[in-house]
């Protein structure tokens, strides 16, 4: 086996460890959880209806679901927008911050090997 392929091999199996321990057991919920992050990354605002709207994630039941459970699991709030009351912002919290800079250490470390 080639020494990339050992490294991948233990980038992939460290990332199921950190999902695990922040009860990630779907990749759609990381996708979801990533697109925040992106937004937030980018100063970009997103909204739930943004979210629910993802159809290359899932359906907007699933994406509807994966959201709640992301705010159960204190990975990502909402915010009511000052404008609109019916408008709901979305962006990660320090939990999901977290999140990924847990996965940013094992992605620099499996560099560094």
């Amino acid at each position: 086996m080639s020494e990339s392929s050992f490294k991948y091999l233990h980038f992939s199996s460290s990332i199921r460890r950190i999902n695990k321990r922040y009860k990630l057991t779907e990749y759609k919920q990381v996708m979801v959880l990533e697109a925040v992050l992106a937004a937030h990354a980018e100063g970009v605002t997103l909204s739930v209806l943004d979210l629910i709207l993802l159809k290359e994630i899932a359906s907007q039941a699933t994406l509807h679901s994966i959201t709640k459970l992301l705010i159960d699991s204190k990975l990502i709030k909402t915010d009511v927008c000052k404008i609109d009351a019916r408008r709901k912002y979305v962006s990660p919290t320090k939990l999901g911050l977290s999140w990924l800079n847990d996965c940013s250490e094992v992605l620099t470390s499996t560099a560094k090997k």
